[in-house]
Formats: structure tokens, C-alpha cells, sequence
């Protein structure tokens, strides 16, 4: 399967200044992470894994040297290697997993919804994960179904396999925009009054035949079209 491991540098903000948030630089920051596509290692990195990397690295975290990570500033990947190794989640059970562990399933399986590096309570988390989790794996459990209980859920063990998580569907601009104009042509439609479409026809300098009916009138004074 192999790993990849990342060497990222960049800077952060630490509220240990005396004077408010320092920005704290750092570097040669190493740490590994599962094998996934190229484009999804830098937010991987960014949202996910670098404050972890750094809560380790003594030159930051050591003994006479605390320089606590509040909040990421940059962050550049700069070396990628594939190594030698697996996933160490592999065979956990997700309700045990720690936030480290959280943080490497929402990575390997490209688990978007599990919450980042401690941005609420571990428990959550976990539950989040067995739910994302069971999910990819083809288990439909409904967490709204009365008589829920995630405590009550059997132990989820993680798989080593290829199953990842599709990405999520994205449209274009163009397909945004023509959207955008279907709902509001269809809005307008609903809203404009005959009385309301003459108005408006009155202001832009648009003559509308007195007989003219409220499709007429969209026609001419929305769409633009001619009359005929």
C-alpha cells in the first residue's frame, strides 16, 4: 500500500506572546499520511495534519520551547516520498480511534464530514467517523430513526482496502449561471403582475399592445422578445 511522507514548512500564529498572537515560522515539519491523489495531499495537510506534525516536533513543543499552535497562517508541502508502510488504523475499532486517528481515516478514505483536529468533542467526532465510515463501506444506518443509539452500535472495524469516498460533485460556472437564470426566469414568472410588466415596460420606453396578455407581456418586456 505504502505511505507518503510529507515535508511542509510554513508559519502559524501562537497565542503565547506577550503582546497577543505571535506568528511562529517552521520548517523541515515531517509526517506521514496515507497514499491518496496528488491534488488532495495539500488541504490534507493544511486542515487536517500539520498541527499534529507540529505538536510533535520538540524545536516547537519541546520542554523549554512552547510555542502552541493557534491557528494556520501558510503552509507549503516541500517534498512528497512514498515509503514503505500502512495505514496504523488499520484493524482499530472507529469508536476507539484518537484525534490523530480521526484525522488519518478522514484522509485515507477522503471523509470529508468527520470534523477536523479538535474542533469539537472527541465523542462526536467518533460518532461522525462510524458514520461516514459505515457509509462508504455500504451500511446504511439513519442517525434521525427513532431508537438511535450510537452506543449501542457495534464495533466498527477499519478495513484495509481501496475503498475511497467519491468526491464531491462540482458544476461548472456556466452550469451555476444557467441555473441560476432557470430559478430566477421561473421566479419572475410566478411574481410579475400584467399591472407590474407595464410599469416596467412604461420606464424602459418598451410600447406594449393595450390588448397584450401577461405571457406577452413577459415576453416582450423580460425575455425581449419582439412582438410580432
Amino acid at each position: 500500500m505504502g505511505m507518503l511522507r510529507i515535508t511542509a514548512s510554513g508559519a502559524y500564529y501562537s497565542g503565547a506572546g506577550k503582546r497577543g498572537k505571535d506568528i511562529v515560522d517552521f520548517e523541515n515539519v515531517v509526517g506521514l499520511i496515507p497514499v491518496i491523489d496528488r491534488e488532495r495531499v495539500q488541504q490534507a495537510v493544511m486542515w487536517r495534519m500539520i498541527q499534529i506534525w507540529i505538536s510533535k516536533d520538540k524545536r516547537y513543543y519541546g520542554e523549554e520551547n512552547i510555542k502552541r499552535f493557534d491557528l494556520l497562517r501558510v503552509c507549503y508541502i516541500d517534498k512528497i516520498e512514498e515509503v514503505d508502510g500502512k495505514p496504523a488504523i488499520i484493524g482499530k475499532n472507529v469508536k476507539d480511534l484518537d484525534w490523530e486517528g480521526l484525522q488519518d481515516l478522514a484522509v485515507w478514505k477522503n471523509l470529508r464530514k468527520i470534523p477536523n483536529y479538535k474542533t469539537t468533542d472527541l465523542r462526536t467526532a467518533r460518532e461522525t467517523a462510524y458514520l461516514e465510515y459505515s457509509r462508504l463501506l455500504g451500511r446504511k444506518i439513519d442517525p434521525d430513526r427513532k431508537g438511535y443509539d450510537y452506543g449501542a452500535l457495534p464495533e466498527l472495524i477499519i478495513e484495509d482496502d481501496d475503498r475511497v469516498a467519491a468526491p464531491p460533485v462540482t458544476k461548472s460556472n456556466e452550469e451555476v449561471i444557467a441555473e441560476e437564470q432557470e430559478n430566477r426566469s421561473a421566479e419572475e414568472e410566478k411574481t410579475f403582475t400584467l399591472v407590474e410588466l407595464r410599469k416596467i415596460a412604461k420606464a424602459k420606453g418598451i410600447k406594449l399592445p393595450s390588448k397584450a396578455t401577461l405571457d406577452e407581456a413577459y415576453r416582450i418586456v423580460i425575455k425581449g422578445e419582439k412582438d410580432e
